[in-house]
């Protein structure tokens, strides 16, 4: 989907990538900061009605061996999250059978965050930018919380390892590079085993376009022979995600760029790419392709696709990543199924008020824990 096929098709989006990299901080930065509600934020819809270093201990949670956890989000139809609400406000199914709740948490349950943080090429102008909101996300974790960093481009590299120490996350933010190829779905597969080691609120937060150029190579630098990571599929790393249980919110930089290539938002003494090029229009259909494969990443898994334009809706996107994640309720229930065939199962959750959206990832593999 959002994968380009062919050596052909990698070269011809690094050209235009390099091309963009000189004007990509000019594009976060210019114009004015929206709107609260016209942020660049993807809505979902209603869910429908019927259908490492310094790692700590992973025992942060006491869970029964068959206990399946549920991070939700819940909302109203102006975006504002529902705070107050109890286990009584919650219906859960699971495949089309009501589940009784046996758990529910608000912030006692600690997070566990992956930020994946795409130091390809075409970030290259942005990185700061980049680093300077993502420590905004930072300064807001809780003493019980834990983040890995991983940086990609064509390599994908752990570059801070599972920790509660903020210090140890704001430096490692601090050597982020910017050059290379997009190696997105094995970054974000490396990310959901990350996850698998640990429990609580699974969490990944991944900056990129989503545009994959990765074909299995990697630059080899003198006296130094590294061995290249097999491509991952869009289809392999979805299926890693689902495995990890883990929600994904996506900072997309698809809308910033788009608006760029056809000229929308650039100022004139900015604009030397002509939106006709055949090339340029092959390069919007990727980032239509990957656009959509995205905001399908996120909705299946309980997360949230944001467009930032500036710099100061970067910025504004991390606070409400951090804020929803301080606001969540955790569900968690024993499944009436006994039958742990490996299945995949469905879940989907619902408020008695009809007002409010609850959000939650779409299912479990039905595994003995």
């Amino acid at each position: 989907m959002a994968c380009l096929n062919g050596r052909n098709s990698a070269i011809i989006i690094l050209m235009l990538r390099r091309k963009l990299s000189a004007v990509c901080a000019v594009i976060l930065t210019l114009g004015c900061l929206t709107a609260r509600g016209q942020s660049g934020r993807w809505r979902h819809p209603t869910p429908r009605s019927n259908d490492g270093q310094n790692q700590q201990p992973s025992d942060v949670i006491s869970l029964e061996a068959t206990e399946v956890v549920v991070p939700v989000t819940v909302r109203n139809r102006y975006g504002r999250p529902i705070p107050g609400l109890t286990k009584d406000d919650f219906i859960l199914y699971e495949d089309g059978v009501r589940q009784e709740i046996t758990g529910f948490d608000t912030e006692s349950v600690p997070a566990a965050i992956v930020m994946l943080i795409d130091v390809s090429g075409s970030v290259r102008t942005e990185i700061n930018n980049i680093r300077l909101s993502a420590l905004t996300l930072i300064d807001q974790l809780r003493p019980q919380d834990r983040a890995c960093i991983i940086q990609f481009n064509d390599r994908v590299r752990v570059i801070q390892d599972w920790t509660s120490d903020k210090l140890r996350l704001q430096r490692a933010l601090m050597t982020l590079p910017a050059t290379g190829a997009t190696a997105f779905y094995n970054a974000l597969y490396t990310a959901a085993e990350k996850l698998s080691q640990v429990k609580g609120r699974r969490t990944i937060i991944a900056f990129t376009d989503g545009v994959d150029t990765y074909r299995g190579q990697v630059p080899q630098t003198r006296g130094r022979r590294e061995k290249p990571m097999p491509p991952k599929s869009p289809a392999e790393a979805f299926e890693a995600v689902r495995r990890a249980e883990a929600s994904v919110y996506v900072i997309s930089k698809t809308r910033a760029i788009r608006d760029y290539l056809t000229g929308r938002r650039a100022p004139s003494f900015l604009r030397p790419i002509d939106p006709r090029d055949p090339y340029i229009q092959y390069y919007l259909q990727a980032l239509d392709r990957a656009e959509q494969w995205l905001a399908m990443l996120a909705e299946r898994t309980g997360g949230e696709i944001y467009f930032p334009r500036n710099q100061l809706e970067l910025k504004d996107v991390y606070n409400d990543i951090a804020e929803e994640l301080n606001t969540q309720y955790v569900l968690r229930y024993v499944p009436k199924n006994t039958n742990f065939d490996g299945r995949f199962r469905r879940i989907r959750v619902v408020t008695g008020n009809p007002a409010y959206i609850a959000r939650a990832r779409e299912g479990y593999y039905a595994v003995k824990r």
